[in-house]
């Protein structure tokens, strides 16, 4: 994934969504207002778990979350599902078969998981990553006890906060291409913070500092690279584990010409988690193509991302037909005015967490024009 300085618009501040900051070329931080953040219940002190042993998957997991067979559970299974990426017939033969997740049961029988659970799944998919068996791999989960390091989150003060030593921590194993350590602790953000925040919090200000990296060393490229292709599964995954039976449908597509996707990739991430199912076209897509796309899904919103002034008005001057279909323009390359270039766009000028909200106020625009 090239990284050049041509062709960039000038910054605009509290602009971008699935883009590098203007002025510097950096992936920017976005709003850390979570879009569908589960549910959460006060709960007791955190308890060591009896009869396990101190272990070594080393899944580290946010204030409050209690032992198996004491979490106190409030998510159903298919939040359980988005959140890790897993779908739900594999969850539930992991519980069948592996007894990894121990849910507690309502009055009426259904069962409730909690964020042990999650930390569960995700130590099971490290190890099947690394090439373990599912059954070895369950074995070495239900062996390993998670250690329990409570976030330190000072809010509205000067104090190193957990989202910036996860920060810092993330961009020292990406300076020495540690694969291993960068996938833990990225699987340790995820466990620790729902979707938006994660990628608002923690994985977004990461990227932006590396590009602030490489435009003063450009031999420092292949951090980003190498960055870039740590998330890029993890958002993906994500993506997958999107309800195939969402009552809504997005098409997300970079322009022609555009090389640069993770942010777009990581609000498609975010609507996935919001209940929207997502056709992901991703970089360097023909105007034709997705024309044709459009034309054959009939998505509800269309949604263009771009980081560079020339490919979004190479898009935008090509007039587009894409049908009744309402369209979301972001990134650094569309400006506001943007939005009266196509019939039912809006140009997201918000967070990462408001996209959800965004994709229905164009839907609303499309009602109001047709």
């Amino acid at each position: 994934m090239a990284c050049h300085a041509r062709g960039r618009a000038p910054h605009q501040p509290g602009r971008a969504l699935w883009a590098r900051a203007r002025s510097a070329g950096a992936y920017r931080p976005v709003g850390s207002v979570p879009g569908t953040a589960a549910v959460t219940c006060p709960q007791p002190p955190v308890q060591p778990q009896r009869g396990v042993e101190p272990g070594v998957a080393h899944v580290t997991e946010p204030k409050g979350v209690l032992p198996m067979g004491q979490q106190n559970g409030v998510l159903r299974i298919g939040e359980v599902s988005r959140r890790t990426g897993v779908a739900v017939p594999t969850l539930r033969a992991w519980e069948r078969r592996y007894q990894l997740l121990d849910p507690d049961r309502t009055e009426g029988g259904h069962r409730l998981y909690g964020e042990r659970d999650i930390d569960r799944v995700r130590a099971m998919m490290r190890l099947l990553d690394e090439g373990w068996s599912a059954a070895a791999a369950a074995r070495r989960v239900a062996r390993e006890s998670a250690t329990v390091t409570p976030l330190r989150t000072v809010e509205g003060s000067g104090e190193h906060t957990a989202s910036d030593d996860l920060i810092d921590r993330l961009e020292a194993t990406i300076a020495t291409f540690d694969a291993a350590a960068t996938d833990s602790l990225v699987d340790d953000v995820f466990a620790r913070f729902d979707v938006p925040r994660a990628l608002d919090e923690v994985l977004l200000p990461v990227m932006r500092r590396i590009g602030q990296g490489w435009e003063d060393d450009p031999r420092l490229i292949a951090r980003e690279h190498f960055a870039t292709n740590s998330l890029r599964p993890r958002l993906q995954r994500l993506l997958r584990s999107a309800p195939t039976t969402a009552r809504r449908s997005c098409i997300a597509a970079a322009p022609q010409g555009e090389d640069h996707d993770l942010g777009l990739l990581a609000g498609c991430a975010v609507v996935a988690q919001a209940g929207w199912r997502i056709h992901y076209l991703g970089i360097r897509t023909p105007t034709v193509a997705l024309e044709g796309s459009v034309a054959e899904l009939r998505p509800d919103v269309v949604m263009i991302g771009s980081m560079f002034r020339e490919h979004s008005q190479d898009f935008l001057d090509g007039a587009p037909d894409l049908g009744p279909a309402a369209v979301v323009l972001g990134g650094a390359g569309f400006a506001a005015e943007d939005a009266a270039r196509l019939p039912n766009a809006v140009v997201h000028l918000g967070s990462l967490s408001e996209l959800p909200e965004t994709l229905n106020r164009a839907l609303k625009v499309g009602d109001d024009v047709g």
